[in-house]
Formats: structure tokens, C-alpha cells, sequence
């Protein structure tokens, strides 16, 4: 369980709920509902050894994302070809400074019960967070494990300038890290992210832009910098359409400057 929440944890760093790491870009206005459709599609024939992909087909894949009366995501219901495969939920309590986020996952492919995510967000007195615990907690065995922390904040006014991630072994040892620096444009939208490994020295770097009125509408990710003997076009694009309300309807992709290919498209209900 362990190794599988540090694995998802490693692959979601853009949208990861409670964490420093900005969620860019976020929920906005009154929102009841989002249905998201998901494209790309691997389709198999009996003439086919392997299957035929094709981008722009709808994958059966289906996420639901419910909010409360305040706009805050409670539940996500993810589903493949009608049928309910994994259900998210979503909470959050504050004790003196610590602000604490719960991912609760139940799994409907298997009888496991259900096992969760936990952040403790301490706070400074002015309200910023300075350090960032995640849990593992199993409720099939009842264990608790510390996956990584994130600590070493630093702060320019209200802007988050920088903070290191650690990762934690299966002993409980720190096993490497990252260091994270952001970069702001001078109307303060962040422009850039540089996320690199405090042993490797490798870095991969987010880049920002943003339409008119101030929605995220494209931003790249550079794996590896500094091995470019390896790979000298490894890098990733997102593009986002987005609704009057600053709220993204269709999200393409692109990788290594090839054509946009559309990869969501959600419908939203508005209170």
C-alpha cells in the first residue's frame, strides 16, 4: 500500500489535494457538479496481436466531481463504462495550527476496505504553511506510515518562493528528495517551477502562460534537464479551453511539440 500511494503521489504533482505544490489551475465560482470525460482510446482487433490507439475516441472513462453548498470538492466518482471502479472523499479539520486534508479512496474492483491519504498542514501565525506531513493510513491492517514531508519553506510576503520534499523508505529513513524554487511574473502569476533532485542534480521544469483574463491556458513540462545526452525533446504540453466562469472544458496534450491532442472534456453544473 505503501509503494502504490508513493507511486501516485510521485505521478500527480500538479493536482495533488493538500499539498504545497500549486494546484494550478484550480476550482472557481459556485459549482455543484463536473462530469469529465476522458479520450484515447486502445481499440483491438481478432487481425491485431496488440491494440490500435486511438486519441481521439472517448475511452469509456468517466470522473465525477461533487462540491458543497461552499465550493468544495466532498466526493469523486470514477467511472468505466457506467460501472463505478474507484470513489474519492474529501475532508478537511483544523486543530490549533494544523490543518489536516483527508483523501479517503474505496476501491470497487476488489473487496479491500477503504484506505486514504492524510495531510497535516502546519501553519505559522500569519496563516502560511511551513511544513507538509502525508500519511499512508490502511484500514485493512490499520497501519499508519509517513510517505514524505515537505518542509524548508520560504516565502516572499504571501509567495510561496521555495520548499523540499523528502520521500521516506519502507524502514522509515529518508530516501531523497527535491527542491522546489517558484518564479512570478511582476503581476505576481506564477511563471515557473523548477523541480530538482537534491542527489541526481537533475531537474524538470514547469512553465506557465496565461490568456487574458489570467486562466492558466497552456503550461510545459521539460523532464530531465541536464541529461539531455538522453532524451533533447522530452517535454510535455498542456493546452486548456475554459468556460465565462475561468473554469477549463477541454484540456489537450502534446508531447515533444507534436499535434494537440484532446484528452478531457467536462460539462459543468453552476449553483
Amino acid at each position: 500500500m505503501k509503494k502504490f500511494a508513493l507511486f501516485l503521489l510521485l505521478l500527480l504533482p500538479v493536482s495533488m489535494f493538500g499539498q504545497l505544490f500549486p494546484k494550478v489551475p484550480d476550482f472557481k465560482g459556485n459549482i455543484e457538479r463536473i462530469v469529465e470525460k476522458r479520450y484515447g482510446k486502445e481499440v483491438f482487433s481478432s487481425k491485431r496481436d496488440s491494440g490500435l490507439f486511438k486519441p481521439g475516441a472517448f475511452s469509456g472513462w468517466k470522473y465525477t466531481y461533487l462540491f458543497d453548498g461552499n465550493s468544495q470538492l466532498t466526493r469523486q466518482v470514477n467511472t468505466l463504462k457506467r460501472k463505478v471502479m474507484t470513489e474519492y472523499m474529501y475532508q478537511s479539520e483544523t486543530t490549533g495550527n494544523k490543518l489536516i486534508k483527508r483523501e479517503t479512496t474505496e476501491n470497487h474492483t476488489n473487496n479491500t476496505k477503504e484506505n486514504s491519504i492524510e495531510y497535516e498542514n502546519f501553519t505559522n501565525s500569519r496563516g502560511l504553511i511551513e511544513k507538509v506531513n502525508s500519511w499512508s493510513v490502511n484500514k485493512n491492517n490499520g497501519t499508519r506510515e509517513l510517505l514524505l514531508f515537505e518542509t524548508e519553506t520560504e516565502y516572499d510576503n504571501d509567495k510561496l518562493n521555495g520548499f523540499t520534499r523528502y520521500y521516506i523508505a519502507e524502514k522509515g529513513d529518508t530516501t531523497g528528495g527535491e527542491r522546489f524554487s517558484l518564479f512570478y511574473d511582476s503581476a505576481s502569476q506564477l511563471i515557473r517551477i523548477e523541480r530538482k533532485d537534491i542527489v541526481l542534480d537533475l531537474k524538470t521544469i514547469l512553465y506557465y502562460d496565461y490568456n487574458e483574463q489570467g486562466d492558466v491556458n497552456h503550461f510545459s513540462i521539460d523532464y530531465l534537464v541536464g541529461l539531455r545526452n538522453f532524451d533533447n525533446n522530452k517535454k510535455q504540453d498542456i493546452y486548456f479551453k475554459y468556460d465565462r466562469h475561468g473554469n477549463w472544458i477541454k484540456r489537450y496534450y502534446s508531447v515533444s511539440d507534436k499535434k494537440k491532442v484532446l484528452e478531457a472534456k467536462r460539462s459543468i453544473k453552476y449553483r
